[in-house]
């Protein structure tokens, strides 16, 4: 009777772990009541089935099989990520099942000189103990599988290749077990040998892990890239139209000027007010207009000047003549664009709605230096150490766009708060001093 009650009891325990880490793994479809419907129905199926087999045999490896094909229809019905990755975890749970249980038991049949078979059939406080013991490995290893897996991008062939090598692991240790029951002389190699697939099965998680976070990383590189191409393009044309929209209104103010002078001869006194009053406008908007050697910079912070007027953020530019002699344009466009339209962000759910900015020479970097009013909500303690697992977003990606930017010219960024303000300090070699 108590060796019914344990193994029913272990049966239990083991199947419902195998189901919650796939369930976890994968992730739910449904919530609510549906999802423990559809939990409680593949467990009480499992425990069904295997309590089943363990009536008629001790150990038969092959038929968990049929596990293994119940677990994948549940995660096709009731769980996320695609059949690749169903058929994958539902494989690699069962083989963390079978080989650390084969492990032990091959170790406990060493030292204590008790048959497999027996361990496997009788009742004993060594078989209540490997029971334990391996109910405790097992939901540790997949605590720990869990606690490192994330949302893979691989694709179906890599899925697939993952999948298959799982159930050969799978199948070689049910016959390493076979081997074991029929013959003790070979318990030695056979433990070697299960072990050996325990470490298979460790390092085909590692690189699992390992190709995901390069394929990670490739897809974002290549998102920064075409992004950063798309900026720099953008502010390229941007530079132009800035350049022929500015020629055209140095033409403008010059006939404004001769309009204006024609009325006052003629004198027409409501025609020379209303031209006066449209070059007083002018000449207000162009006060804080930023006028340097370099087309591209004057185009891109101007631009962010009106941006600025327009949501009544005061806005002042500081920028040394040739101080961005030595950065490429499309650095210029990138670098600016960000870190103004960041700071345009910020400054304009504050009431303070201040933006500084001053560009110059510093001994041989050029310092960036740009401060923004903010509403004090942003942890800037953190917000470095942070950017590297920041979502690939507006925010995210602009942050490593510019940090890319300024490790390409060996220079340095800093974020801070100071005075109620959020400060950008960004030092970038000046190539030619």
């Amino acid at each position: 009777m108590m060796n019914t009650v344990i193994e029913w009891a272990a049966t239990i325990i083991q199947n419902f772990l195998i189901v919650w880490f796939i369930s976890n793994y994968c992730g739910y479809k449904f919530d609510g009541k549906k999802r423990y419907v559809c939990f409680g129905i593949i467990l009480t199926a499992d425990c069904v089935f295997v309590g089943i087999i363990n009536h008629f045999t001790p150990y038969d490896g092959i038929l968990s099989l049929v596990s293994i094909v119940m677990y994948i229809a549940y995660c096709r019905l009731c769980l996320k990520k695609n059949l690749y990755v169903h058929v994958f975890i539902s494989c690699f749970a069962m083989v963390m099942i079978f080989t650390i249980s084969s492990v032990i038991f091959a170790v406990v049949s060493s030292i204590t000189d008790i048959t497999l078979l027996n361990l496997y059939s009788g009742f004993s406080i060594w078989r209540t103990a490997i029971i334990a013991v391996s109910l405790i490995s097992e939901f540790a290893a997949y605590r720990f599988i869990l606690h490192l897996s994330k949302a893979y991008e691989l694709s179906r062939k890599e899925w697939l290749l993952f999948a298959l090598s799982t159930m050969a692991t799978w199948l070689a240790v049910i016959l390493f077990n076979r081997a074991l029951t029929v013959s003790e002389g070979i318990k030695p190699y056979m433990l070697l040998a299960s072990l050996l697939m325990l470490a298979i099965n460790i390092l085909l998680y590692w690189f699992v892990l390992r190709i995901n976070r390069e394929t990670v990383s490739n897809r974002e590189l290549k998102m920064l890239k075409i992004q950063y191409d798309s900026i720099s393009e953008a502010g390229k044309n941007l530079a132009l139209l800035y350049e022929s929209a500015y020629e055209l209104k140095h033409d403008l103010e010059k006939h404004l000027v001769a309009v204006k002078t024609k009325a006052e001869q003629s004198g027409d006194r409501a025609a020379a007010d209303y031209v006066t009053s449209v070059l007083n406008r002018y000449s207000a908007s162009a006060h804080n207009t930023v006028f340097t050697d370099n087309g591209v910079f004057n185009a891109i912070i101007n631009t962010r000047l009106e941006i600025c007027r327009r949501k009544h953020i005061k806005a002042r530019v500081k920028a040394e003549n040739n101080a961005l002699d030595n950065i490429r344009d499309e650095d210029i466009v990138v670098l600016f664009g960000n870190i103004f339209d960041n700071a345009i962000a910020a400054a304009e759910k504050t009431d303070g709605k201040i933006i500084t900015l001053d560009v110059r020479v510093q001994g041989a970097y050029v310092s960036i230096y740009m401060k923004n009013s903010f509403d004090g909500e942003l942890n800037v303690k953190q917000i470095s150490e942070k950017s590297k697992n920041l979502p690939v977003d507006g925010h995210g990606m602009g942050l490593r766009i510019v940090e890319k930017i300024v490790k390409e010219y060996n220079g340095m960024m800093k974020l801070f708060a100071e005075d109620g303000m959020f400060c950008c300090d960004i030092l970038l070699e000046n190539y030619q001093t």
